[in-house]
């Protein structure tokens, strides 16, 4: 097996799985919800969307312990946040890989693309 195809394989693997704990994280935060308040309406609580801090800042805030209480919302904070960053990380993977490869070409447009990534969840 070619370092190509060894590379497609572990990408394919690292984004099924992104999106497998997604949606296991996201069903065990819908559960959790259901049994606490016994029904699935879950209205618009401004005080749950992130603002006035990026992606990253919200993340550390919220690993760190602001929704302990309420461990359905942490569930399902943390699956979004995890299909958010599974292609955040095979963009990681793919630097790596061009690194690896020493192919300068594909190593300067990952690298853009992950400013780009970087940018994005940065701006608010």
């Amino acid at each position: 097996m070619n370092a190509e195809s060894k590379f497609e394989r572990i990408i394919a693997y690292v984004l099924i799985s992104g999106v497998v704990i997604s949606l296991l994280l996201e069903v065990a935060g819908m559960i959790r919800y259901y049994h606490s308040q016994g029904h699935f309406r879950i209205l618009e609580d401004r005080s749950q969307f992130i603002h006035g801090s990026n992606f990253f800042y919200f993340l550390i805030e919220f690993v760190q312990g602001g929704y302990a209480h309420r461990k359905w919302i942490f569930l399902m904070t943390l699956g979004i946040a995890f299909l958010m960053l599974t292609p955040y990380l095979r963009v990681i993977l793919s630097v790596f890989f061009f690194l690896k490869e020493k192919n300068i070409k594909y190593i300067v447009i990952t690298l853009f693309v992950l400013a780009l990534l970087t940018i994005s969840l940065i701006l608010h």
